[in-house]
């Protein structure tokens, strides 16, 4: 995934933002990295989840639980911001 995409996190952040008239923070390069690594370190384990796991029920469900993880660690990370600005 490139770093310029944005994910669902990061679009409803800034939709909410401005419906409360709020100015969504800057992210500093730790912050950005950070999230990049996170992003990265879900992308393996999904990978891996879909291979030890194809044609299983459970499959559905770990990675909807693996996508919460991954979207609560990057919501962290914003709220760091939000707290230093």
């Amino acid at each position: 995934m490139s770093d310029d995409l944005k994910s669902t996190l990061d679009l409803a952040m800034e939709k909410a933002d401005k419906m409360m008239g709020e100015k969504t923070p800057g992210l500093d390069d730790d912050q950005k990295r950070r999230i990049a690594e996170t992003r990265k370190e879900y992308e393996a384990k999904i990978a891996e989840k879909k291979i030890l796991l194809a044609g299983s029920e459970e499959l559905t469900f770990e990675l909807q639980k693996l996508n919460s993880a991954k979207e609560e660690k990057i919501k962290e990370i914003y709220s760091e911001t939000k707290k230093a600005g």
